[in-house]
């Protein structure tokens, strides 16, 4: 099998070792013409869009303290680094909640309880319950 290459009209015969040659650098470009012609893709704004959202992490806990209320109720409670903030759980491992005060020394306020402290006891506010005194334990 010959393959001919015809300039100027004259007809010029290829060698079988220059068609490998040839072949062997042709085959990754041809592989580079075609991933490039790929169908287009929409880009969604949102997905590529690099932004550098600040992200807070939380206050560290700096003591946690059980305490025991009026009635047998237990609380658990962990103080946080930033000193207006509190999470009361009413299991050691069950859910959360996290209560805030205006100011260091005031009462802690949440959705769904009020909580004050006075020492060593807290004195518990929740809706439509009357209030709870508690004992750390």
């Amino acid at each position: 099998m010959a393959f001919c290459l015809k300039r100027d009209g004259l007809s010029h015969r290829i060698a079988p070792s220059r068609r490998f040659a040839t072949l062997l650098v042709a085959i990754p470009f041809a592989g580079v013409l075609v991933g490039c012609s790929g169908p287009e893709r929409a880009e969604n704004s949102e997905a590529t869009t690099n932004t550098n959202v600040s992200v807070q992490m939380p206050p560290a806990i700096v003591a946690s303290h059980t305490y025991r209320c009026v009635g047998g109720d237990v609380l658990y409670v962990d103080f946080l680094a930033d000193e207006t903030s509190i999470i009361v759980r009413r299991a050691p491992s069950g859910p959360s909640l996290r209560l805030t005060a205006p100011a260091q020394g005031l009462a802690y306020v949440g959705e769904r309880m009020n909580l004050t402290l006075d020492g060593k006891d807290i004195k518990l506010d929740e809706p439509k319950k009357p209030s709870q005194a508690c004992k750390r334990a």
